[in-house]
């Protein structure tokens, strides 16, 4: 059990720091590679134990541990030094190879033992559940002490010391001692043993005198600021200012949230007076000494905006603790204490989470580009929940507005502008849900480059306040391309458009739509890219081996309700995990810690299931179908106790999210160990279809799960999977009956 408990814990580490990884290399779009291989090397850890343990020389559980152990150190040090930018097939192709390894090494392990005893399945999979829920905070705790690159060392400490408790004498210590100095001298030195490619914005290879000031780890990003040296550093904004502007302008370091998400921080001695001829000072035409909220202010050009424009009172949300942190550290004296500016107040937290708790009113809630202009550029976000943009967040923000306040929401601007026509919409559906008729008067759009600006109001604009932005924009270079009182192009359209909603909190993909290639979605490019190798993967190396070795076993009544079964629990799972943590997200409002925390609940809760398991009946079925009424009736409870308790501090808040998390794991962790005992009791061969089934069905639901919420939400979601566990319930049942149904036929034919 202890082995099994550390090597799982590993690999969830390796997991998490695998994610980081990915996200600084790639960027956003690419991480869902590791959730798909992970999951495909758990599977195929089954069909190597199925192939490799029969035979008379096999690895020992130490050696496999051992072997995962190497593995997460060799992905480390080939991942971090291929370069995505000058040969990424290779990165991909690295990334996919050998990220296989740690999970098939560890999935082994597991396997083996449950096969050799079936009897203990509920509490060899409670230590598997349990080990990964360990490795789920610790990696929540550990990425900012350490970083990734110490992730990876601490994965690799774990599994050497599951390795370890399998050896005896002094070939017991030399693993661990030698894991313990590696993740040391990662966490020390990571940036220089095993370096990250830093991307093409941040490297010396695109960008001749690009200095690094400041690197950080965080749960959500890497944080880089850099500086450009031998380039106006004025560049890095430009895409705000008014063409014509030609005064001095404020010096300007770069902050990098993983691949490319940048935000700027303006040198604090610089003349600020630029800044009230940027397209971003228009709505402070429509106010007067101002109360302002700013939604995710990082380098903090927003709130040095509002300060120039007069505002009385600033409220900066800023959900990335390390950008937070740099701002009021090592760039506190750059940037002019703005993090701690007089009238300034910077909360960490998740901006849609505080104003849902807050009884503030403002006279202008400013939101600019809050993610990646590098990533949307690419349609890397295509896939990214953000509940920053969605109807019901509107609706949060124009409650939260003064009087006649303003909301100022900036976006990317193309052609054709689907983002900022998704914005107005949003923006339209908010105002009707507050009974505004006639949305059309309500709205304003700016344009200047790449660059667009809605600002709404609860009040309709009057011509006065028209005026002032037309002024504004002509005096600027700016475009006004939607004017309430001359309403014409595609505006029009979309703000009168009362049915299509772009995304919702139970479908937050608000980028999803985006449709610039051919005129077919991104999102679903992404997930046909990430689907068909998933499909074709987990046939070719978890189904057709096992397959071939099983034959006619497969096709025995405990075979075909071993593959319903292990299949319906692994769509199920996964089904029911993203659910809740989606709900967890917006309640808790930091998503890092609605992950590890919500997972690591989760896992444990299923590992207790596990561990009641031996105590239930044997038949399968009846937890299962305590699964299917157990995952609606959490998740609805869950989303009513969120919306009471809401205004709770947060320690109380994740209480309620542990005690939900770990009251669903408890009975899905029931199910599976019932499917393999009684497998594995039949004939211990089916104990690693179960699994590699299970497995593949994994891979498979987390990509399925995803395109069903984009298109219908997550609460369907919630219940096709209370709907899978149901599955060999009624399948079951029907047998039942037509087993009846034969039998009363066969006595009815032989009754005199």
């Amino acid at each position: 059990m202890a082995v099994i408990f550390f090597v799982s814990a590993g690999a969830l580490l390796f997991q998490v720091a695998q994610t980081r990884l990915f996200s600084t290399v790639f960027g956003y779009h690419l991480t869902y590679l590791v959730i798909s291989v992970s999951l495909l090397g758990v599977g195929w850890g089954a069909t190597l134990s199925a192939v490799f343990d029969a035979r008379s020389r096999r690895p020992s559980l130490g050696q496999l541990g051992l072997a995962a152990t190497a593995s997460i150190l060799l992905a480390l040090f080939v991942q971090a030094h291929v370069d995505p930018s000058s040969a990424l097939w290779l990165s991909v192709t690295a990334a996919y190879v050998l990220g296989f390894p740690p999970f098939a090494f560890a999935s082994w392990i597991v396997v083996r033992n449950l096969r050799e005893r079936p009897g203990k399945a509920g509490t060899l999979y409670a230590a598997d559940l349990a080990g990964a829920g360990t490795g789920s905070v610790l990696a929540f705790l550990g990425l900012p002490l350490l970083g990734a690159p110490g992730l990876y060392g601490l994965a690799a400490l774990l599994a050497a010391l599951g390795a370890a408790t399998t050896f005896s004498g002094r070939s017991r210590l030399l693993p661990v001692l030698a894991c313990v100095a590696m993740t040391a001298a990662l966490a020390g030195w990571g940036d220089r043993i095993a370096p990250p490619q830093v991307g093409p914005d941040k490297s010396p290879v695109y960008g001749a005198g690009i200095e690094h000031l400041a690197t950080r780890w965080d749960p959500y990003a890497r944080v880089d600021v850099v500086q450009y040296p031998e380039e106006p550093s004025e560049e890095r904004y430009r895409y705000l200012v008014d063409p014509a502007y030609t005064k001095p302008r404020p010096d300007a370091h770069v902050i990098y949230l993983d691949l490319g998400a940048a935000t700027p921080i303006l040198d604090g001695s610089g003349d600020m007076n630029v800044l009230r001829e940027t397209i971003i000072a228009a709505p402070y035409e429509l106010v007067t000494d101002p109360a302002v909220l700013v939604i995710g202010p990082g380098g903090g050009i927003d709130i040095q905006n509002a300060l120039v424009h007069g505002a009385r009172a600033v409220d900066a949300i800023e959900v990335n603790r390390a950008v937070v942190g740099l701002m009021r550290g090592e760039f506190a004296s750059y940037s002019g204490n703005l993090y701690a500016a007089p009238r300034v107040r910077v909360v960490e937290d998740e901006a849609r989470s505080y104003v849902r708790r807050s009884n503030e009113r403002y006279d202008l809630i400013v939101m600019t580009v809050v993610d990646s202009w590098a990533a949307l550029a690419s349609g890397s976000y295509a896939l990214t929940e953000s509940y920053l943009y969605t109807a019901e967040a509107f609706e949060d923000y124009l409650a939260h507005l003064n009087g006649r306040g303003a909301l100022a929401v900036g976006r990317w601007y193309r052609d054709p502008p689907v983002e900022m026509l998704h914005t107005a919409q949003l923006a339209a559906t908010a105002l009707r849900a507050q009974g505004v008729a006639h949305v059309s008067d309500h709205l304003i759009v700016l344009r200047y480059m790449n660059f667009g600006l809605l600002i709404a109001s609860p009040m309709p604009f009057d011509r006065d306040s028209v005026e002032r932005i037309r002024t504004f924009a002509a005096v600027r270079s700016f475009v006004v391309e939607y004017d309430p009182l001359a309403p014409s192009g595609p505006f029009v359209s979309a703000v009168r458009d009362d049915r299509g909603i772009p995304a919702t909190d139970d479908r937050p993909f608000f980028f999803a739509a985006d449709t610039r290639y051919g005129g077919f979605p991104v999102a679903y490019g992404i997930l046909f890219v990430a689907l068909v190798p998933a499909v074709l993967l987990s046939y070719l190396l978890l189904v057709l081996p096992l397959r071939r070795r099983l034959g006619p076993l497969l096709r025995t009544e405990v075979g075909l309700a071993t593959t319903l079964r292990s299949l319906a629990v692994g769509l199920g799972f996964i089904g029911a995990e993203i659910v809740l943590l989606q709900r967890l997200t917006l309640y808790l409002g930091q998503p890092a810690l609605a992950l590890s925390l919500g997972l690591a609940a989760l896992l444990i809760g299923a590992a207790i299931g596990s561990g009641w398991s031996s105590k239930l009946p044997s038949d399968p079925d009846r937890a299962s179908a305590l699964c299917a009424i157990a995952v609606p009736i959490v998740l609805v409870l869950l989303t009513w106790v969120a919306a009471i308790t809401l205004s709770w501090p947060s320690f109380l808040r994740a209480a309620v999210a542990v005690m939900a998390s770990v009251a669903l794991g408890v009975p899905l962790g029931a199910v599976f160990p019932k499917v393999v005992a009684i497998a594995g009791a039949t004939d211990p061969r089916l104990v690693s279809w179960a699994w590699a089934i299970n497995g593949a069905a994994s891979v498979i639901g987390s990509i399925l799960a995803v395109a069903f919420t984009i298109n219908l939400g997550f609460t369907i979601v919630g219940f096709v999977a209370a709907g899978c566990y149901a599955l060999p319930v009624l399948v079951g049942r029907l047998r039942i009956r037509r087993l009846l149904v034969e039998r009363i036929e066969r006595t009815s034919a032989v009754a005199p």
